[in-house]
């Protein structure tokens, strides 16, 4: 998930509007959502609104709530058994034909299909599965900006919406920011109302001693060595490469986990790549 930097900052007027709209979105997922409505939350006329919002955000508001919407159906059809009807409903369409159309543009085969092949990986047997893995040694901590998150993964993103407002605008010859994501609990032990994410971005060095506004904090990915896999397509899919790491890699390597916490780098960024094409490394402590 590439953040662009762009003009913007803490010091920025428009910071503030754009975090009230992104939570707006994020709590009407399952209703209409008129441009006026988001326009007023940002405190902007219709007019003015979009072009702010297109501008810093990299994308349109019916482009980030189509994706923010199928991105949740991917996931209620990886391992769920909710009626694709259901399915399609809650993602925004008021029929199944429709959705599956759109599913199909954004990750390459039919819902139905997409559930099927997934099941089916889910009963695998562990030494079929392959991945490669590397070892990565980090000399020193990376220091990144970062947003925390409580609640399901699966909504991480409007913390990652919230840096993509406050990113700055990168000065001639700054280095793209690396981004990345923290995962705290498991998934299996922790109830998803409570589940704890971090999301972060590196930024350039000249911005890192300015002062945050309320919900932002300076941390770091930490130092040491990570066994990693590099996972291509939906971030819905990131858990079955989890499972493989720690159930078949794990026992028969030899090495000890470390303290920090799973860590995902986003390679490669959802507005401008499909889901198919996302690749994300995922990076396993180890002592």
């Amino acid at each position: 998930m590439r953040t662009l930097y762009r003009n913007g900052g803490p010091d920025s007027p428009y910071l503030w509007r754009m975090l009230r709209v992104l939570d707006y979105l994020w709590r009407h997922l399952d209703g209409p959502v008129p441009l006026e409505r988001l326009a007023e939350e940002a405190c902007l006329s219709p007019f003015h609104f979009h072009r702010v919002y297109r501008g810093l955000m990299a994308e349109t508001v019916g482009e980030t709530r189509q994706r923010l919407l199928l991105h949740r159906a991917a996931g209620q059809l990886d391992g769920g058994s909710l009626p694709l009807s259901r399915v399609a409903t809650r993602a925004g369409y008021g029929g199944t034909a429709a959705f599956v159309r759109a599913f199909a543009r954004a990750y390459g085969e039919s819902p139905g299909r997409y559930r099927q092949r997934r099941a089916f990986i889910s009963r695998q047997d562990w030494e079929t599965v392959m991945h490669e893995v590397t070892l990565l040694k980090q000399d020193k901590g990376l220091r990144v900006l970062m947003r925390r998150h409580i609640g399901s993964y699966m909504e991480i993103g409007q913390a990652f919406g919230a840096l993509q407002a406050i990113s700055p605008a990168c000065a001639a010859g700054d280095a793209p920011g690396r981004t990345f994501g923290m995962y705290l609990d498991d998934t299996e032990q922790t109830e998803e109302a409570k589940l704890r994410s971090i999301a972060c971005v590196t930024v350039p060095d000249s911005w890192q001693d300015r002062t945050l506004p309320d919900g932002f904090e300076w941390g770091e990915i930490p130092a040491g060595e990570y066994a990693c896999v590099t996972h291509l397509g939906p971030y819905a899919e990131l858990s079955t490469a989890w499972s493989w790491l720690y159930r078949h890699w794990l026992p028969g390597s030899g090495r000890a986990l470390g303290e920090v916490p799973c860590v995902e780098e986003y390679l490669n960024s959802p507005y401008d790549n499909p889901p198919t094409a996302l690749r994300t490394r995922l990076m396993l402590s180890l002592v």
